[in-house]
C-alpha cells in the first residue's frame, strides 16, 4: 500500500473543526512553507504528494522540484479559483485569464470545438490544457475532483468522465477519479471501459471507522473494496477529519487491500507518527 500526504491542512480544509482548519492554513501561508512541508514529509518516507490546481498548487506543481522519485497526485479542476476570479474582479477577469492561458492551438482548437458544436466532452482537453501545469512531470496523477465526478453521475454525463480517462493517457498521465460514491462509478467503469484502459487509473473515496462521509453506506463501500477491481484503490478522509481515533482509524484501514491511503497532517511529528503505524 501506497501512502501519500494529502493537501487539506496547506489550504485550511476540516470537515470537524472550522477554526482549527482556518489556523493551519494561517501556517501554511506562503508556497515555500508548503513546500518544505512537502518535502520533510517525502523524505520521512511518504510515497508522494496530492495537491489540487488551485493557484497556490499550481504555482508549486510549476516552480519547485521535488524528489523524482516520488508520485505527484494532482486534482483538477478547482472550481472555487475561478467563482473567486469573477466575485472579485467580473467576468471580464475570467474571459482575460481564458484568453492569457488558451493561446496554443491546441487550446484554441478545443475551445472553437465547444463553441461551435457545444459537445462538452472537448471540454476535457481544455480543462487539461487550463489546469495542468507545463512543469508537471509525465506519469503524474491527474484527478478529476469529486464535485465534478458526482456532478457529472448526476445528469447522466458518465461520457465526459471516460473522456477525461482518455484524454489524460493521452497526454502521458496517469488518470484519477475523486468520487463520494465509488459504487456508481464503478458501475459505469465497467460497462464502459475495456480492462486494459483501466490499469493505471486510481478510484479515491472516502473510508473510515466512523462511516464519516462514506457513501452509499460503509457497509456497501466496506463490500466494494472487498472485490477484486480493474483499478486502483486509494482510500481518502481515513481519520474522518479528526472525528475518530488514530490507531483504531490506522487498524481499520489496514485491513483492507487498498493500493493507496492518503491523509494530512499540520504537524510533522503526527506525520510521523501516522505514516509509522500504517508502515507496521
Amino acid at each position: 500500500m501506497k501512502i501519500i500526504l494529502g493537501d487539506n491542512q496547506f489550504f485550511g480544509v476540516n470537515h470537524f473543526d472550522l477554526k482549527k482548519g482556518d489556523e493551519t492554513k494561517k501556517k501554511f501561508n506562503t508556497s515555500d512553507k508548503i513546500v518544505s512541508f512537502i518535502n520533510k514529509s517525502l523524505e520521512i518516507g511518504f510515497d508522494g504528494f496530492m495537491i489540487n490546481s488551485n493557484s497556490v498548487g499550481y504555482h508549486v506543481i510549476n516552480n519547485f522540484k521535488f524528489n523524482k522519485s516520488k508520485e505527484i497526485h494532482y486534482s483538477i479542476p478547482y472550481p472555487h479559483k475561478y467563482a473567486n476570479m469573477v466575485n472579485e474582479n467580473g467576468m471580464l477577469s475570467l474571459l482575460i485569464h481564458l484568453i492569457q492561458n488558451t493561446s496554443t492551438f491546441k487550446n484554441i482548437i478545443a475551445g472553437s470545438k465547444l463553441l461551435f458544436t457545444r459537445n462538452l466532452k472537448s471540454l476535457t482537453s481544455l480543462a487539461l490544457n487550463l489546469e495542468v501545469p507545463k512543469n508537471l512531470k509525465k506519469g503524474s496523477h491527474i484527478y478529476l475532483q469529486n464535485i465534478i465526478t458526482d456532478l457529472l453521475i448526476g445528469i447522466g454525463r458518465e461520457d465526459i468522465i471516460i473522456e477525461f480517462i482518455r484524454s489524460v493517457q493521452k497526454i502521458g498521465y496517469r488518470p484519477g477519479i475523486i468520487t463520494l460514491n465509488p459504487i456508481i462509478l464503478d458501475r459505469l467503469l465497467i460497462s464502459s471501459c475495456q480492462e486494459h484502459n483501466l490499469r493505471n487509473l486510481i478510484v479515491c473515496f472516502n473510508i473510515n471507522k466512523i462511516g464519516f462521509n462514506v457513501f452509499p453506506s460503509q457497509k456497501k463501500v466496506e463490500d466494494y473494496m472487498k472485490l477484486k477491481h480493474s483499478y486502483k484503490l486509494m482510500g481518502m478522509s481515513i481519520f474522518a477529519s479528526g472525528g475518530s481515533q488514530i490507531k483504531d482509524s490506522i487498524n481499520y484501514v489496514k485491513k483492507f487491500e487498498l493500493d493507496y491511503v492518503v491523509f494530512g497532517s499540520s504537524n510533522i511529528d503526527n506525520i510521523k507518527n501516522n505514516l509509522g503505524l500504517l508502515r507496521s
